[in-house]
């Protein structure tokens, strides 16, 4: 650089605005090159930007080689008297990499300006290096061993500077990978992929694209494509690393489009039941990261055992964010299992993304979350059977703090379910905000879940329990079903639960909204009646239709179902309806003796309806329910009142009050206790038919008839109480003991026991000097007395 080029760099008090430009704008090329330029080279460029500098080299500036010539090689004339004087000679030269290569007089104070098609760029020779390799991208040897140098901006290295085609034909792998170690080499930057579709040949474990610490992938959107070539085979992963290699280090990946080519792989054989484990077909897949970024990527098609897989429970900092995903089934093992998004570490975020697959394609899970601290956020997934896993590791500890928000997931059958590993419990998961749209009668599978612990088959070792989860504001619809398969396991289904044979501690359950569950709503417990169930509360949700599916097992036919041991529970303000013309649902809150204990057990508040009848509440006798439901009621009139309205009802335990009628002082009592319950008045006109040993009796008209009622057929005397009414069908608390057929059917009266009487009982005249008969007369008074007031045996 002249004297006055370094004169002017003593202050800017010398400068004009336009030099100052200069020093500002050419202030990120590489400091060498510019000590080998003149200030007139360097103003010209800082006119245009180095980035835009070609286009005005190329016609508009008199000093370059070639210009407007459409010459592209260094020849002769180039390197002729004055070449490299700054003051009169070339400034810039147009050339080749080919050029520089076969070159054999380099010039220090030349810029080189490369017109390669993907290579363009400028370099600079170094006469300091004797040694450097030739890389293509950033070095050039040329035949006399000098150094041409790429002037690099931002950190940003193209991929096709190093001689990658990306023309869909051409194997880019091997220069993909140069290019990464390169850049790694420098100490980072960002690897760039211009438009275009690179093909790469990833197989088994011997070939991928292998990241490297402090080096990113940076793409221009859905047309820079990495896509894998025709009939590759079986390979491990395109880009990633094994669970025995080094950890890597801040990484990011943004702006791809990962191609997995399913339909051109016709020699792959994906399949989980090998053991060589180098079939996954990954996209993306780390075993030892820190700091992880993939975002705004697009994975289509993709069909592998699981596409983004970063695994290691001791591993931190992942992100997947803003990227999409489209899955189609490879070849291999039918149904084989897969994981859009598999993130098992500490803190790592999956958020807004989206996740796509067509009917038929059998998409398993969107996202897998392991371990925690996770925020699963945003996200919307249409056609996967979960959307997402929550599972505990051995390293969860005391803080999994998992949250699941926001997200939307349809077309789904296992949405959000929750999976303890081995004796690792899961705790410290929220669920809040979700909209949930379940497809169970679409896709057939044996078991449901809306939100809640994966119901199927786990390891005899997997105990862990499920603890301080909290379930709220989520909407949940699932498909109505009417019509009864075989391959449904109806203790399995369910909106929102937990039925693993496990403890399950400090649950919240408000404030959702589940529509349609074909079997049970909210189910907690377990067949097997293992664990305890404590500390629940049940409140506020809004519950329609839900047991409708016509299941073989009735039991479970619930809006709320509670089983096992259950400690401590609050179910309250729950609004529970079914819509049905004909009642199809059962139980609106199920607490049977048959399926567990319940100890401080308390059912309030709570708003059930439906059009014909149904929805029984069946709770066990130590469960606390709303005083003036289930021990008090009130009538008008005494049970021996002519006037009493047929069909009034009274359950076993109840305290009947007499707040009506007139009073006799002495003599009316004041209510009733009853003893077994039943219905009273009397019924004509009704008769049934049904099969020994079920519960549903058809009867010709049940107009009549309401559910709660107490029945008795002639056929048997059998006595039933009526849960459910369907058209005509009844379903019955118990199986028939005798086949019933057009039997009679009657009310069955209540047994009950009077108690107390209303009034004074007037004073007994003074008996003194009574004869034997008067005073006869006057024990008998006595005696009424106490009869009337219960306090004798009439």
């Amino acid at each position: 650089m002249d004297d006055r080029a370094s004169q002017g760099r003593k202050g800017h008090s010398n400068q004009s605005r336009e030099e100052q430009a200069v020093e500002s704008s050419w202030s990120e090329l590489n400091s060498i090159a510019v000590q080998k330029m003149t200030r007139r080279k360097l103003l010209m460029l800082a006119s245009v930007g180095a980035a835009g500098a070609a286009v005005s080299l190329y016609g508009a500036t008199s000093s370059m080689a070639g210009a407007g010539t459409g010459q592209s090689t260094v020849n002769s004339s180039v390197y002729g008297a004055g070449a490299c004087d700054p003051e009169t000679g070339n400034d810039f030269v147009k050339t080749t990499i080919e050029s520089l290569r076969a070159s054999s007089v380099p010039c220090s104070d030349v810029l080189y300006y490369v017109t390669n098609p993907g290579q363009e760029g400028f370099f600079y020779y170094d006469p300091g290096d004797t040694l450097s390799a030739d890389n293509t991208g950033l070095i050039l040897v040329s035949s006399s061993g000098a150094r041409y140098k790429r002037i690099v901006e931002n950190d940003r290295y193209s991929v096709k500077w190093f001689g990658a085609k990306g023309d869909g034909v051409t194997d880019d792998l091997d220069i993909i990978q140069a290019a990464i170690d390169v850049v790694f080499a420098l100490g980072g930057g960002i690897v760039f992929f211009p438009k275009g579709t690179y093909i790469v040949s990833p197989l088994l474990q011997t070939r991928r694209i292998v990241p490297k610490n402090n080096v990113h992938l940076l793409g221009e959107g859905p047309n820079s494509v990495i896509k894998v070539k025709n009939d590759a085979g079986d390979y491990w992963t395109i880009i990633g690393n094994f669970q025995t290699w080094p950890k890597v280090k801040n990484v990011s990946i943004r702006g791809l489009r990962f191609d997995q080519n399913p339909s051109g792989n016709t020699t792959c054989n994906i399949d989980h039941r090998r053991t060589d484990y180098y079939w996954t077909q990954y996209c993306i897949g780390l075993f030892d990261y820190e700091n992880i970024v993939i975002e705004d990527c697009t994975f289509d098609p993709i069909c592998g055992w699981n596409t983004v897989v970063l695994n290691n429970a001791s591993s931190t900092g992942a992100v997947v964010r803003n990227c999409s995903f489209n899955f189609v089934h490879a070849r291999g093992f039918d149904g084989y299992d897969n994981s859009a998004v598999y993130v098992n570490g500490k803190s790592h975020i999956v958020s807004n993304n989206r996740f796509y697959a067509a009917p038929g394609e059998k998409a398993m899970g969107a996202i897998e979350t392991h371990t925690g601290k996770s925020v699963v956020s945003g996200n919307v997934s249409d056609g996967y059977v979960t959307g997402v896993h929550i599972q505990s590791s051995e390293t969860s500890g005391e803080n999994g703090d998992m949250s699941v928000t926001g997200n939307t997931f349809t077309n789904a059958v296992h949405a959000i379910q929750f999976w303890p590993y081995k004796q690792y419990s899961l705790k410290n998961v929220t669920v809040s905000g979700n909209t949930i749209s379940l497809a169970n009668a679409q896709k057939q599978r044996d078991m449901m879940v809306g939100i809640g612990a994966f119901p199927g088959y786990l390891p005899p070792d997997h105990t862990g329990m499920f603890e301080n989860i909290t379930i709220t504001g989520n909407t949940i619809t699932c498909e109505e079903e009417f019509t009864k398969r075989s391959n449904l396991l109806e203790g399995f289904c369910y909106g929102i639960g937990f039925v693993r044979d496990t403890n399950v501690k400090n649950v919240i359950i408000s404030n959702n909204v589940i529509k349609n569950a074909p079997i049970a709503a909210i189910h907690i417990g377990n067949t097997s009646k293992v664990g305890t169930m404590s500390n629940l509360r049940i409140t506020d949700n809004i519950i329609v239709n839900a047991g409708h599916y016509p299941a073989g097992n009735e039991a479970y036919k619930a809006a709320i179902l509670l089983r096992s041991t259950v400690v401590g529970a609050v179910v309250s303000g729950n609004t529970i309806n079914e819509t049905y013309d004909t009642s199809l649902g059962l139980y609106a809150i199920r607490m049977n003796a048959a399926d567990g204990t319940f100890t401080e057990v308390e059912v309030k508040d709570n708003l059930i309806t439906s059009k014909q009848g149904g929805l029984w509440l069946d709770l066990h006798s130590t469960v606390r329910t709303d005083e003036a439901e289930k021990y008090m009621k009130f009538t008008a009139k005494t049970f021996d009142d002519p006037l009493m309205e047929a069909g009034t009802t009274y359950q076993p335990g109840t305290i009947v009050l007499v707040n009506g009628g007139a009073i006799t002082a002495g003599a009316t009592q004041v209510g009733y206790r009853i003893l077994n319950g039943g219905t009273f008045g009397t019924l004509t006109g009704v008769t049934a038919t049904g099969t020994v040993g079920t519960y549903k009796v058809t009867v010709n008209d049940s107009s009549k008839l309401k559910v709660g009622q107490w029945i008795q057929f002639a056929s048997g005397s059998q006595v039933r109480r009526i849960n459910r009414i369907a058209g005509n069908e009844l379903r019955v608390n118990a199986p028939l003991a005798a086949t019933v057929t057009a039997s009679g059917v009657s009310y069955l009266p209540p047994v009950y026991e009077p108690f107390g009487r209303i009034g004074k009982l007037p004073a007994q005249a003074d008996t003194t000097g009574l004869t034997v008969d008067q005073l006869e007369t006057e024990v008998n008074a006595l005696k009424q007395a106490l009869r009337n007031f219960g306090i004798i045996q009439p």
